[in-house]
């Protein structure tokens, strides 16, 4: 009767184990398209034997050992660096490839101004008493000043539009770490009944992966089980249960644009991080800001300070109709830059400094274009840059769209690898349909066949009652 029962308990045990065999792909076909789930396997043991029948143990069937996830620690390793690298390149490429203020094809740019200004300066040169030639001259320096006001602000737009989406992100960061920080308290407690609460670890995973495409950030496991985060420089965003927090404040400039402060995990105040302390999608944005735009938008207030320096050199050594010398022809602000500020301060056609200046007692020539030659010099002058202002404004347009063209190419390449990283995860990781139904069936067939040794059992059991009866 002891050995009929000892088959009966192993039996129901074995039933449990072929039960969790089922319940576990049952789970992976459930999530197959759930993103971050990795593949759980359930692992089953042999019970030790209890039983010695003439010097040979008797098996006592199977249970249940653990569900593992199925992860590959070196593939999980690069990974982080992969997404944040993917993400900085492709929001830096993003931001500059969507914006045409210095598109080299576009109408109406810079160097078209610059070219009307000195195609109509040359008209002028040629006749300087035409009334209708000063008013184009003067209506092509409008355009100029306004070409520079226009491509100023453009840059600016652009510039606080990605201010908005880095204190996005930032909000964005905190509920990633903060779900991070959470979960390791969860994960910790789980594992405190002794079981391995993989549900839960590929939640977190999910939420440190988004980390890492958010700010680049990289996951620090302890020995506790936790894992910790770290933006770059090694600043902790996330350290066991508690997480840091981002925030943004003006920097103080002129135009006004963000920085981004910190409070780290323990509540103290870290204050401004450096620019690079963030990759991923953060890090890009805030490149693609303070990298090739503000470098666009410094040399181009610079171009702007130094032909208008040029030009007004000229002009105002020159004369009027009204025979009135020392007249500048632009303006500069004196707040903001050049670019943004410059305008032209001429309002009269006839104010135009075309003549140079008149022998006494003679008065000034309404034909002289000598100070007229001397502007059209500005035109192949070097500027404080070292080049004239159309190789300036070409250089300028150049460089900008070589920033943009390398931050694509190193977008397409890290993209690529971070595709093929992650494909490898999915191969590894991922749920198989065809795999999970073999498995469910073979342990179809173990619960039949041990549900057969139990009627067995039970038969065996019925008939020795009978023969005691």
């Amino acid at each position: 009767m002891a050995d009929l029962l000892s088959i009966l308990s192993g039996a129901s045990t074995s039933l449990a184990a072929q039960r969790a065999l089922t319940a576990t792909a049952s789970h992976n076909i459930a999530n197959v398209n759930t993103p971050g789930y990795a593949r759980q396997t359930a692992v089953l043991t042999t019970l030790t034997p209890a039983e010695q029948v003439n010097g040979a143990f008797i098996g006592r069937g199977a249970t249940l050992d653990t569900v593992t996830q199925a992860r590959d620690r070196f593939l999980e390793a690069q990974i982080p660096r992969a997404l944040g690298n993917a993400a900085f390149h492709g929001a830096e490429s993003d931001a500059l490839q969507a914006f045409h203020g210095l598109d080299p094809e576009a109408t109406g740019g810079l160097g078209s101004a610059v070219s009307g200004f000195y195609a109509n300066l040359t008209a002028l040169a040629q006749n300087p008493s035409d009334a209708g030639l000063r008013t184009s001259f003067l209506g092509a320096a409008r355009t100029l000043a306004q070409t520079f006001n226009r491509t100023s602000q453009e840059i600016e737009s652009a510039r606080s539009g990605l201010d908005a989406r880095a204190n996005g992100l930032t909000s964005q960061i905190n509920s990633e770490a903060a779900a991070v920080a959470q979960l390791n308290v969860q994960i910790r407690q789980a594992r405190g009944t002794g079981a391995e609460p993989n549900d839960l670890l590929d939640l977190r995973q999910t939420h440190l992966d988004k980390l890492a495409e958010l700010a680049g950030a990289s996951p620090v496991p302890t020995s506790e089980g936790d894992v910790n985060v770290a933006l770059r420089g090694g600043v902790a965003l996330v350290a066991g249960s508690h997480s840091g927090k981002l925030w943004t404040k003006g920097d103080g400039q002129v135009p006004p644009h963000l920085d981004i402060g910190f409070t780290q995990p323990d509540g103290s105040t870290l204050g401004t991080l450096p620019k690079t302390a963030f990759g991923g999608t953060l890090g890009g944005t805030l490149s693609a800001r303070d990298g090739a735009l503000l470098t666009s938008e410094q040399r181009i207030d610079q171009l702007a300070s130094d032909l208008a320096g040029a030009v007004n050199t000229v002009h105002s050594t020159g004369y009027g109709l009204d025979g009135v010398s020392g007249r500048p022809l632009f303006t500069l602000g004196v707040a903001g830059g050049a670019a943004a500020t410059i305008a032209v301060a001429i309002t009269d056609p006839g104010q135009l400094a075309m003549a140079g200046a008149p022998t006494p007692p003679a008065t000034v020539a309404p034909g002289d274009a000598s100070n007229a030659q001397a502007l059209l010099g500005t035109e192949s002058a070097a500027l404080l840059g070292g080049k004239d202002v159309r190789s300036t404004v070409s250089d300028i347009v150049s460089q900008f769209g070589s920033s943009s063209a390398t931050a694509q190419a190193f977008s397409d390449q890290d993209g690529a690898l971070k595709e093929n990283l992650t494909r490898m995860r999915d191969s590894y990781s991922g749920v198989s349909i065809d795999e999970e139904m073999i498995k469910m069936q073979q342990a179809q067939r173990g619960y039949e066949a041990i549900a057969k040794v139990i009627q067995t059992a039970d038969q065996m059991m019925q008939t020795l009652l009978a023969i005691k009866t």
